[in-house]
C-alpha cells in the first residue's frame, strides 16, 4: 500500500485489508482494552461484520493471546441468538515485507491447540455486526430500567448462560458493557439483549487455580469487582452459580439505579460481597415500582452461599417469569406511567461489540470505504 492510500486510510494500515480471503476492512468502529474492532465486508454473503483483531503491542504477549484465543473458541461453541454470533477467527499471517500486513488465515487453517503459541501476527475475530448499544451505555443514559425492560434483558442474558452453562463455559466477567442492547430484526418491536466477551471464560473442570488478590482486583484476568461473586472474590473454585450472582448485580442495577455496593475501593467491594448483605431492591429503590416478588428473587440470587442461589440459569429463568406473573397488574401500572426510553444515536450505535471497553474519542462521525487492497 502507497503512502499516499494510507494517508487516505487515516493511517491505519489494516485499513482495506482483506483477511482470509474474504473479509475486506472498510472502517474502523472502536478501540478496547484487548484490541481495536474495524468494519469489514463479506461480499461472498452480501454482509458486513466485526472483525477485532488484537492490539499490536500485545501481540507477543503469551496471555493475551491466550485470553483472545479461550474468547474465539468458547463463542464459537455457542449457538444462542442471546450471545454475539462468531464466524470465524484466526491469524493475519506475517509474510510479507511489511511486518504489518498479511493475509489472514482462518482457525481451521492454523488448528492452534489450546494454550499452543501461534505465529508472530496478529489475531482475528470475526462476528457478526450489532446496532444498538451496550447495557452500561443505557444506563449512564437512563440510570435506571423500567421493570418489564429490566427483568427481559435478564432474561435474555440467562437464556446465553444456559446454554453456556450446558457447555461447561462460565463467562466470569459479566458486567454492563458485556451485555449488548441489540436494535430488534425487521418484523420486530423489542429489543434484544446479547452476551459478549468470553476473554475470560472458564471450562468447568473442577481444578480452579486460586486467584491472587492483586490480580483480581486488577479485573484483568478474573473479573470486575462490582459484579463477582463472592466464591470469585475469595479466590475459590467457580462454577455457574457464580455467573448466576453476577446476573443478579446487574438485575439489581438495572432495576435500582446502581450496583448493591458502590464503595471507590475494589478490595473494599470485594469485600462486601463476601460480608454483607445488600439493601433490598424494594427498600433501595421504593419509587421504582419494583414487586416484592422479584426483589425477593435478588435476595436469592445474591446470596452468599451458591447453595442458596437458583441452582441453574434455567432454574433462574422460571424463578424470574414466575415473579414477573405475580407482577402483572403492577407492571401495567408503571408501563403507563413512564415514557419509553430516548432513541439511541446512530454513533454509539456499534461500539459496545467491542466488549471490553471503548473509547468513543477515537470513533469517526463517519464510515467511509478505505481503498481495498488485496495481499
Amino acid at each position: 500500500m502507497s503512502r499516499e492510500a494510507l494517508a487516505e486510510a487515516e493511517g491505519d494500515p489494516f485499513l482495506g485489508l482483506t483477511i482470509a480471503d474474504r473479509f475486506v476492512i472498510v472502517g474502523k468502529l472502536g478501540a478496547g482494552s484487548m484490541g481495536t474492532v474495524y468494519r469489514a465486508r463479506q461480499e461472498t454473503m452480501g454482509r458486513d461484520v466485526a472483525i477485532k483483531i488484537l492490539r499490536s503491542d500485545r501481540a507477543f504477549d503469551a496471555q493475551a493471546k491466550v485470553r483472545f484465543t479461550r474468547e474465539a473458541r468458547a463463542m464459537s461453541l455457542l449457538r444462542s441468538p442471546h450471545t454475539v454470533t462468531v464466524f470465524d477467527f484466526g491469524e493475519i499471517v506475517d509474510d510479507s515485507a511489511d511486518p504489518t500486513f498479511g493475509r489472514g488465515r482462518s482457525a481451521e487453517q492454523s488448528s492452534p491447540g489450546d494454550g499452543a503459541p501461534w505465529g508472530s501476527g496478529s489475531l482475528y475475530l470475526a462476528m457478526e455486526l450489532l446496532e444498538g448499544e451496550s447495557l452500561g451505555q443505557r444506563l449512564k443514559r437512563m440510570r435506571r430500567l423500567r421493570v418489564g425492560d429490566a427483568a427481559r434483558f435478564a432474561r435474555h442474558a440467562l437464556l446465553s448462560l444456559a446454554e453456556a452453562h450446558d457447555k461447561g463455559i462460565i463467562h466470569r466477567d459479566l458486567k454492563p458493557d458485556n451485555l449488548f442492547l441489540a436494535k430488534p430484526p425487521a418484523g420486530e418491536h423489542e429489543e434484544i439483549c446479547k452476551v459478549l466477551d468470553f476473554g475470560i471464560a472458564k471450562l468447568m473442570t473442577g481444578a480452579e487455580r486460586p486467584v491472587d488478590a492483586l490480580e483480581t482486583q486488577a479485573g484483568t484476568v478474573f473479573g470486575t469487582p462490582r459484579y463477582m461473586s463472592p466464591e470469585q472474590a475469595q479466590g475459590r473454585a467457580l462454577d455457574a452459580r457464580s455467573d448466576l450472582y453476577s446476573l443478579g448485580v446487574l438485575l439489581y442495577q438495572m432495576l435500582v439505579g446502581r450496583p448493591p455496593f458502590i464503595d471507590d475501593d475494589a478490595v473494599v467491594v470485594m469485600a462486601r460481597h463476601i460480608k454483607s448483605s445488600p439493601v433490598p431492591a424494594i427498600e433501595a429503590a421504593p419509587d421504582a415500582w419494583i414487586p416484592p416478588s422479584l426483589s425477593q428473587l435478588l435476595q436469592r440470587a445474591l446470596a452468599k452461599r451458591p447453595e442458596e442461589r437458583p441452582r441453574s440459569a434455567q432454574e433462574f429463568i422460571a424463578e424470574l417469569d414466575r415473579a414477573m406473573e405475580e407482577a402483572r397488574p403492577s407492571l401495567i401500572r408503571e408501563r403507563l406511567s413512564q415514557p419509553p426510553p430516548a432513541e439511541v444515536g446512530a454513533t454509539s450505535e456499534l461500539l459496545a461489540v467491542v466488549g471490553d471497553g471503548v473509547d468513543a474519542s477515537h470513533v469517526p462521525s463517519t464510515l467511509r470505504p478505505a481503498p481495498r487492497r488485496r495481499t
